[in-house]
């Protein structure tokens, strides 16, 4: 099994943009798919992405990869078969059953279209029923042609038919469109082009091939002789699906549950793009969605590293909340962290710089011990429920990291280990004071 920091799952724009940033960061990190490009690859022209008047999906995908490896990024062309919590990893299990680790994922594998589900659409599937105009469109040359749908991903695929289709039917179950107002004027202005709304498809039918639909406008039912039909009526994501083995939260669509820095509801999992609940499916969209997720899924990886390292009897599988749960702080040479009689409130490691440990004793104060990185403090009035014994104040500038005392106290309840290791230490500290 191979171990890694971090595993991107989704070769599309949000998977190659986590990869551009991992690879950048220096992150030992590698990006599983069966292919790169994802939805770019089924869009013939792209107008809205910043810098760029018109490209095409598949030159954007390309350029997207080549940047990405660029840095270095390691790709593998396999698909993922699922992912599941080891202790304080995550296991991502291959197709061929390879199994890899990492201490974070970002599920970036987008989605699949939404079936019709009418008779022939299934038997048809490849003989004139297709889910992707710029794959199959330039096949029907002169055909009239259906595309089945209302929204961006319809009136874009639509554009690209008019290429090569003689007639093209635009069917829609409601009389007003969702597409932008933009595609809209520009595909329906068109002669050759003609709307059937509000419709349903109900038949796709041909002897071998597609040759007519049967829609139902208005309470009756009539046949359209197509060629071709294209349906662009709905997307389901597939990143719930890689989670068999423990719940992850979704909304009723099947969309992963994210919070603004694109975590999910199972720590050191993130989910970006078209796989999470969001506003609109853009490729900025998925691209700044990766970019959070990186920057956090970052800090994520290297303060679980350091809370392992400054208590390393603290079960594994419990880690990945603990992480979760803490606050970077930056404090300059002078401050003071806690106050010698104070509530105690959080529990400190140290990850650079240096604090010093001090208490007052006939109105001079005096110092007891100095800290550097990887060594804790805020933990003898945690656990003994006291005030502060000491006030500790930074002698360099020094970045910390600060633990809640309900996640502490969790932490001390489930594990007798970690107690006890805390416990010695606060001993130790007691004596050594007492004894200056």
């Amino acid at each position: 099994m191979a171990e890694y920091d971090l595993i991107i799952i989704g070769g599309g724009p949000a998977g190659l943009t986590a990869g551009l940033y991992a690879a950048r960061a220096n992150m030992s990190a590698v990006l599983f798919a069966p292919g790169l490009g994802g939805e770019l690859l089924n869009t013939d022209l792209i107008e809205d992405w910043p810098g760029e008047e018109s490209i095409t999906g598949f030159e954007l995908a390309q350029k997207m990869q080549a940047h990405a490896e660029k840095f270095g990024l390691k790709i593998e062309l396999k698909g993922v078969q699922q992912v599941w919590s080891e202790k304080d990893r995550k296991v991502v299990e291959l197709e061929d059953g390879t199994r890899h680790s990492a201490y974070a994922v970002i599920v970036a594998v987008g989605g699949e279209p939404v079936k019709l589900g009418v008779p022939g659409e299934q038997e048809l599937h490849g003989k004139g029923v297709s889910y992707c105009a710029v794959c199959d469109g330039a096949f029907f040359k002169g055909e009239d042609l259906a595309i089945v749908g209302g929204g961006d991903s319809a009136f874009q695929e639509g554009l690209f038919l008019t290429r090569f289709a003689s007639k093209l039917y635009v069917v829609h179950r409601r009389k007003e469109f969702r597409a932008q107002k933009i595609l809209q004027d520009r595909l329906l202005a068109m002669d050759k082009v003609e709307a059937v709304t509000p419709a349903v498809v109900k038949r796709i039918g041909g002897d071998g091939a597609v040759k007519w639909i049967e829609v139902e406008r208005e309470g009756k039912t009539e046949q359209v002789p197509v060629g071709g039909v294209f349906i662009f009526v709905g997307f389901k994501p597939l990143g719930k699906g890689l989670f068999r083995k423990e719940h992850i939260e979704h909304d009723p669509n099947g969309y992963l549950i994210t919070d603004q820095y694109m975590r999910a509801s199972i720590p050191g999992v993130y989910a970006v793009g078209d796989t999470r609940a969001q506003l609109a499916k853009q490729i900025t969209t998925a691209v700044g969605d990766a970019t959070t997720a990186l920057i956090h899924a970052e800090r994520y990886i290297e303060d679980l590293k350091h809370a392992e390292r400054a208590l390393p009897a603290a079960p594994r599988e419990r880690m990945p909340a603990v992480a979760e749960r803490l606050e970077p702080i930056r404090v300059m040479a002078g401050q003071t962290i806690i106050r010698e009689g104070g509530e105690p409130d959080a529990f400190f490691i140290v990850t650079r710089g240096k604090v010093g440990v001090y208490q007052r004793e006939g109105g001079e104060e005096r110092e007891l011990d100095r800290l550097g990185p990887g060594e804790f403090f805020g933990e003898i009035g945690l656990l003994a429920g006291t005030p502060r014994h000491a006030t500790v104040r930074a002698i360099e500038p020094s970045e910390l990291l600060r633990l809640d005392q309900e996640t502490f106290q969790r932490l001390v309840s489930a594990s007798s280990a970690t107690r006890e290791q805390l416990e010695s230490v606060a001993r130790e500290r007691l004596a050594t004071g007492a004894r200056r």
